[in-house]
């Protein structure tokens, strides 16, 4: 803020017109003809205060006693009556509003008896010059303090000001599209240069939108007082219209139009979708983690290679431990929608309401506690992406409808919103518990079943896949002694045949956490029965009691069980013999002589 100072008289247009400067602070005619001659610029009058303007009468007073004082000013004073009543002598009071009326004024006034004027500067260099008596009135501190005080908060107020302008067409130029608004009568009061660009290359504020833009039906938006989008065509792009009221005071008093080019939408997108992956949602693992020499499961690798290709719904099964999401996790990684998110939900881990907000999201406002500008929902997250959903089989049957209408109708529309958003998403569910018996019951949707199972993988048991044990337990050891920053021990036969004497019930996570105990734990170089036996693994031995599995065997693993899992399985499964045998792809005869001797024991 810069502050000088200069010396004017009177009210001279060509004086006034070299003053430079935002605020101007003056009194009198000066500070009339300032304002009158310079409109763009800010007149700060110094106010004729009463202590004033009562001392330079008091002074008139004694020194030209008895007298008839005539007052001069620009300014609204009370009734002369009230002011001579306060002196005790005749008053005459003139309102002057430049040098030509004050000269009038002096030779008036003392033409028709006043002894002594009263005035600013103007005045008193007339009565100078003919020998009338004058008191000049002079202006006192407080007046000029007040004066400047006011000046420098219409500085400080025309920065805030300046420097919200700035940073309007600062936001309007550096906009990545095109907008413009108009006020109720559809004329644009403000532009952006994208919006020229888009409409010819011209200036548009002032001119009518009916010309430039017919058929936005803006009039619509200022009535309905709403949010109106629509795809269309302008100059040969394909743009996203978007026409916003602004309110004032509750009344819509205008519409800001903003067009996106709905290829710089989809880039965008993809901008934020990458951004998402580099915040976490990303799958972590490949089907080169897989490790298998159970040729099971290697083909049921290969399978799932041919699976990650195609974008159709994979289902995955298998006990809890059995590595769903390891093969989620590679199924995403192995597709065409690598680059993209993988966003994970664990639909058994959150109640309904929760579950439902994380998926399809909610807009602000939505419900009590909701966040302010609402959440995005994980099918939106996961757009162009994979969204995994865990134990699907435990999600309630009033959110399965929901989730049924999004697999259908590829959108999705957020609690508390009217707006739908497409989303394209490969949805990849697993479940530990057996779905069609579930469908039975009443708890499971069918055409969800069908909907989420148009492929499927049924991810074999540990104790299905003996042959794996002692491989997996070795990269386990090996994996968290570097971890743990401990020497890694050599597994020997004898270990590997005590590991495969239990049952597993927590699968692979239950020897992976065996594994890592031994890393933490051991203290010699090698591993045997005994070491194997000190970890104190709670699950139940193939001697004691087996745990039920939730799936049936299938035909082609019977082969890899031994007479004991097949008696086992037999007893878990529930079904007769014949049931048994026919669901297995055993002769009668066959099953009865593997079951016998176990039965009679």
């Amino acid at each position: 803020m810069q502050i000088s100072t200069t010396h004017i008289l009177g009210s001279d247009p060509q004086v006034i017109e070299e003053l430079d400067g935002d605020i101007i602070v003056a009194r009198g005619i000066t500070a009339s003809a300032i304002a009158t001659y310079k409109p763009t610029t800010h007149v700060i009058p110094i106010a004729l205060g009463s202590g004033d303007l009562l001392r330079a009468l008091s002074l008139a007073k004694q020194e030209n006693y008895p007298c008839n004082i005539g007052i001069i000013t620009n300014e609204e004073l009370c009734e002369s009556a009230e002011i001579a009543s306060l002196v005790g002598c005749p008053v005459t009071v003139v309102k002057v509003n430049d040098q030509k009326d004050v000269r009038d004024a002096v030779f008036s006034l003392h033409e028709s008896g006043c002894t002594v004027l009263v005035g600013g500067l103007t005045m008193t260099n007339l009565c100078k010059e003919n020998s009338i008596a004058y008191v000049h009135i002079k202006t006192g501190y407080q007046a000029i303090v007040h004066a400047i005080e006011d000046a420098v908060a219409t500085a400080r107020s025309l920065e805030r000001a300046k420097t919200r302008g700035t940073l309007l067409a600062t936001l309007l130029n550096n906009a990545t599209y095109a907008l413009f608004a108009i006020n109720s009568y559809g004329v644009i009061i403000a532009a952006n240069r994208q919006a020229e660009l888009l409409f010819g290359g011209l200036p548009l504020e002032g001119k009518s939108i009916d010309v430039i833009y017919q058929g936005s039906k803006w009039s619509q938006t200022v009535l309905s007082g709403s949010l109106a989008e629509a795809l269309q065509t302008i100059g040969g792009q394909q743009i996203l219209v978007s026409q916003q009221p602004i309110k004032v005071d509750e009344q819509t008093s205008g519409v800001l139009f903003t067009f996106q080019n709905a290829e710089a939408i989809q880039k965008t997108e993809h901008k934020i979708r990458t951004e998402l992956n580099r915040k976490g949602l990303v799958a972590r693992y490949s089907f080169e983690d897989i490790v298998t020499q159970n040729t099971f499961m290697l083909q049921l690798v290969e399978k799932a290679k041919r699976f990650s290709v195609v974008n159709g719904a994979v289902l995955l099964l298998g006990e809890t431990g059995t590595g769903k999401e390891l093969f989620a996790q590679s199924l995403h990684n192995h597709s065409p929608r690598s680059k993209e998110p993988f966003v994970a939900v664990n639909c058994a881990a959150l109640p309904e309401q929760l579950l439902e907000s994380e998926l399809f999201g909610y807009s602000e406002g939505a419900f009590t506690g909701a966040s302010k500008g609402g959440k995005v929902g994980l099918f939106e997250l996961a757009h162009k992406g994979t969204l995994f959903l865990d134990e699907i089989g435990e999600m309630p049957i009033v959110l399965q409808a929901k989730l049924l209408r999004v697999l259908q109708e590829k959108e999705v529309r957020k609690i508390g919103a009217d707006k739908i958003i497409p989303v394209d998403v490969r949805v990849i569910s697993a479940a530990n518990c057996n779905i069609m018996e579930r469908v039975k019951n009443g708890l499971f949707r069918l055409d969800l079943f069908y909907r989420i199972s148009l492929l499927s993988l049924q991810i074999p048991s540990l104790h299905e896949r003996k042959d794996d044990i002692g491989i997996l337990f070795k990269h386990f050891v090996a994996q968290y002694c570097k971890r743990h920053n401990q020497h890694s021990p050599t597994i020997k036969r004898a270990a590997i045949d005590a590991l495969e004497q239990f049952y597993w019930p927590g699968n692979i996570r239950e020897l992976r956490n065996a594994a890592e105990r031994l890393a933490i734990l051991h203290s010699s170089d090698e591993i045997g029965a005994l070491e194997i036996e000190q970890l104190d693994i709670g699950s139940t031995s193939l001697h004691g009691e087996a745990m039920p599995s939730p799936f049936p065997v299938k035909r082609r693993l019977v082969t890899s069980l031994s007479d004991e899992d097949l008696h086992r399985e037999f007893l878990s499964s529930g079904l007769t013999r014949e049931a048994f045998a026919q669901q297995v792809g055993l002769s009668r005869t066959t099953l009865w002589r593997k079951l016998s001797k176990f039965e009679e024991m």
